[in-house]
């Protein structure tokens, strides 16, 4: 069994709504052409649920797409407030999510998965779910260097499903709109 096909959205579960809600939002927020934010999304989402399952970490498959693929989105979005783009990726979760059925995922850690997925350092106290984005993040952005325990050959598989596209630009436009927006992200709320 490839190890993509072992952490699929799960089309059964009664949270399978929220995949296409998440796709919906993907496609209304984001102002990149191309696939490269896209699968970056998709990238995080299959490293994230691999880390989970390795752990025995218990997150729903389907809300955890949802969680990837808005996890950026505070960058671009502009109909939500927060100080940083973190917290507008939490309240465009928020608001996305009022009356949707999460799993009974506590709302916690959901709001430590949207504020500390890009946490460079280590957090006291965050959740196993949180803490699994937090490395798949580094193991995407290392682009596999690091692995966090898992197969080499896994990880090779999630780059090659979901290629980079023209990811490197967007990260481009990503860092010049904390620059220009909310400098003091780059320490506080990716550092410390």
């Amino acid at each position: 069994m490839s190890a993509l096909a072992a952490v699929e959205p799960d089309p059964q579960a009664s949270t399978h709504g929220l995949v296409d809600l998440a796709d919906q939002i993907f496609d209304r927020v984001s102002p990149y052409e191309g696939d490269g934010l896209r699968n970056h999304c998709r990238r995080l989402y299959n490293l994230a649920t691999m880390l989970m399952a390795k752990n025995g970490v218990e997150l729903d498959r389907n809300v955890a797409y949802l969680v990837a693929m808005i996890h950026d989105l505070g960058l671009v979005a502009d109909e939500v407030d927060g100080k940083t783009y973190l917290h507008r990726s939490y309240a465009l979760f928020e608001r996305i999510t009022d009356g949707q059925d999460l799993a009974d995922t506590s709302p916690e850690v959901l709001r430590e998965c949207l504020l500390f997925n890009h946490r460079l350092l280590p957090v006291s106290g965050l959740s196993p779910q949180a803490e699994c984005f937090r490395k798949a993040v580094q193991i995407e952005h290392t682009r596999g260097l690091a692995r966090f325990g898992l197969d080499r050959g896994a990880v090779r598989e999630v780059f090659d499903a979901y290629p980079r596209d023209n990811f490197d630009r967007v990260l481009v436009d990503f860092t010049w709109r904390v620059v220009k927006r909310e400098p003091w992200t780059l320490l506080k709320g990716i550092f410390l």
